[in-house]
């Protein structure tokens, strides 16, 4: 028990000072491959953060902070629905293109789905494909007697393996997807941005503290520097 209770601040430890030494931005983060048991809840709360995410064409890079409780249901034994709501905000950093835009905090949400594909419980292997969609909508930032006004989508597939070791869940797996900016002015030009780049590394890892209740730790390289951190309790 005390060797758990010790784990369990050394990581938390980790992903505070991890949190607190870099800017984070946007990312739709992959659950990991636990999925709720059928007709069962999986509840919690989640941190999605970006650290780089550039868009295409020159147009500079989009940065912000997003907040959500979450919840999954097993509608089978493998297949989850999953959903959450909160808050986010959206930094535009325009580079050569003109002065950085901050738009505050208001509404986002998401939604999405994972189907279990092979699984060993001998050996503790699990896989699992899903798909993630986020939307932040942001308060409108008048600047320059211009009314700037954002939508942020945030989509992605995934396909993630795992092995099990004791508490601790490691996971590695790839996603494809994109971060698109939708911006216009003064209610007119309203255009969409697509990221730079669409596919990405993701890794890792789930921490049980109980029989029900776990912490998630994940980041993805490649396609941009993301992280997201999260706690669930299943039902």
């Amino acid at each position: 028990m005390l060797k758990r209770y010790l784990l369990s601040v050394v990581f938390l430890f980790l992903v505070t000072s991890y949190c607190l030494l870099v800017t984070v931005v946007h990312a739709a983060p992959s659950y990991g491959t636990h999925m709720p048991e059928e007709k069962h809840w999986t509840c919690g709360a989640e941190g999605d953060f970006v650290i780089d995410r550039d868009l295409d064409n020159e147009q500079g890079a989009t940065e912000g902070n997003r907040y959500f409780v979450t919840a999954s249901l097993g509608v089978f034994s493998w297949l989850s629905l999953d959903g959450k709501i909160g808050v986010g905000n959206v930094e535009w950093k325009r580079g050569s293109i003109g002065d950085d835009l901050s738009y505050s905090t208001n509404f986002a949400g998401g939604y999405g789905f994972r189907v279990r594909l092979y699984e060993n419980e001998d050996w503790g292997i699990k896989s699992v494909a899903g798909f993630q969609h986020i939307s932040v909508h942001p308060d409108p930032k008048n600047q320059g007697g211009i009314k700037h006004e954002t939508i942020i989508d945030d989509w992605q597939g995934s396909l993630l393996v795992s092995k099990a070791i004791g508490d601790l869940v490691p996971y590695i797996g790839g996603r494809y997807g994109s971060l698109d900016f939708i911006k216009w002015e003064n209610e007119k030009d309203r255009k969409r941005i697509n990221s730079e780049e669409y596919y990405g590394l993701i890794l890792g890892m789930d921490y049980w503290l109980g029989e029900s209740i776990k912490l998630n730790l994940e980041g993805t390289f490649l396609d941009g520097e993301e992280i997201a951190m999260g706690i669930s309790y299943d039902f």
